[in-house]
């Protein structure tokens, strides 16, 4: 192959990776009656409560994601897809993740053997050769689409 073509492909898959690392919301969908298809919508509200119009509910709405406003955007255009004009919001659930330990050999003075060069000074370092990676908070919503009737 030629490089061009070559730094093309590494491009291609550069991009890819960088698209696929910004969808961080996923949004799982359970229609409550398969059999009933309603054409898509272009508006979908977002409401706190149950309506006090008389409605039907379409489908059960999962979301997991980082941040509760990308959460429901995202159940909004599955909702607008699913024919929806409203999406209820049940529940946010705000889950904590630890942060975990992974050992680093880099840090670890007896790794290398105890000779063995580097080019700056050894850090002794409160943890060892481990270090602190992740953690935080991420976010589940669920709710449910529903369709005004009448």
């Amino acid at each position: 192959m030629a490089p061009s073509r070559i730094r093309i492909h590494v491009l291609t898959l550069a991009a890819a990776l960088l698209v696929s690392a910004c969808a961080a919301v996923t949004t799982h969908v359970v229609p409550l009656n398969p059999a009933v298809q309603y054409p898509p919508t272009q508006n979908v509200e977002v409401l706190l409560q149950k309506p006090q119009r008389p409605h039907v509910e379409i489908a059960l709405l999962e979301s997991h994601g980082d941040s509760e406003a990308e959460l429901l955007n995202d159940a909004r255009e599955k909702a607008k897809a699913l024919g929806a004009d409203a999406i209820v919001r049940l529940e946010t659930e705000r889950l904590y993740h630890p942060p975990v330990a992974v050992y680093d050999p880099w840090y670890d003075p007896y790794y290398f053997g105890f000779r063995h060069y580097r080019p700056f000074p050894y850090y002794p370092d409160p943890w060892g050769p481990y270090r602190m990676v992740g953690g935080g908070y991420s976010y589940v919503l669920k709710s449910v689409a529903i369709k005004y009737t009448g």
